[in-house]
C-alpha cells in the first residue's frame, strides 16, 4: 500500500492474500529456500559476470551491490534453512533416462505457466509474472544443473530475473 507517496506494509491485505493461508505460506517458504539455494551455488559465476548496462559506471555498480547480496549475512544466516529443500535428493532414485524426462517436464511446466502469463491483459503484470517465473526457473536450473556447466548454460535474462525475483 502506498501512504504519504511511500510504500508501506498492509496488514490486512497480507492476511487475506497469504497470511491465512498454511499451504501458500509454504510455498513462500519453499521458494524462497529455491532462491537461496541458487545464489548460493551460484556466488563464484555472480562474482565473476560481466554486468553490461551500458554505461561502465553502472556495470561497476552493479558488480559491487551483487557482491554485498552475495557477501550478506542472508545466505549465512539462512543456511540452516537449506536443509528444506536438497536438490540432490530430487532424482536420487531415478535412472538417466527418467531424470532428463523430469528435467524436461520442469521446463515444460515453465514453459507453459509462461505462456498462460500472455493472457493477462495489464503489462505490468505479465511483466512481472514473467520475471519472477523466469527467475524461479533459474534458481532451479542453476540447482539442477551439473555445477561446471552452470556458467555457459546461464543467459543474462537468467540473471537479472534470479537477482529481481529474490528481491522480490
Amino acid at each position: 500500500t502506498r501512504l504519504k507517496g511511500r510504500w508501506a506494509p498492509n496488514l490486512k491485505r497480507y492476511m487475506e492474500s497469504v497470511g491465512k493461508h498454511p499451504d501458500q505460506l509454504k510455498n513462500l517458504h519453499f521458494s524462497f529456500v529455491v532462491m537461496l539455494r541458487a545464489m548460493k551455488r551460484a556466488s563464484q559465476l555472480l562474482r565473476r559476470w560481466q554486468y553490461s548496462t551500458g554505461d561502465g559506471s553502472e556495470d561497476q555498480r552493479t558488480a559491487s551491490l551483487v557482491g554485498r547480496l552475495l557477501d550478506s549475512q542472508l545466505l549465512s544466516v539462512c543456511s540452516p534453512l537449506f536443509d528444506a529443500f536438497d536438490e540432490t535428493r530430487l532424482f536420487q532414485h531415478a535412472s538417466a533416462e527418467q531424470r532428463n524426462l523430469l528435467k524436461r517436464q520442469f521446463k515444460s511446466v515453465f514453459t507453459n505457466i509462461t505462456s498462460l502469463v500472455d493472457c493477462v491483459e495489464c503489462q505490468r503484470c505479465r511483466l512481472h509474472a514473467k520475471v519472477y517465473t523466469l527467475g524461479l526457473g533459474s534458481a532451479l536450473k542453476i540447482l539442477l544443473t551439473p555445477t561446471e556447466l552452470i556458467e555457459e548454460t546461464m543467459s543474462r535474462d537468467e540473471i537479472v530475473a534470479l537477482v529481481n525475483t529474490l528481491w522480490k
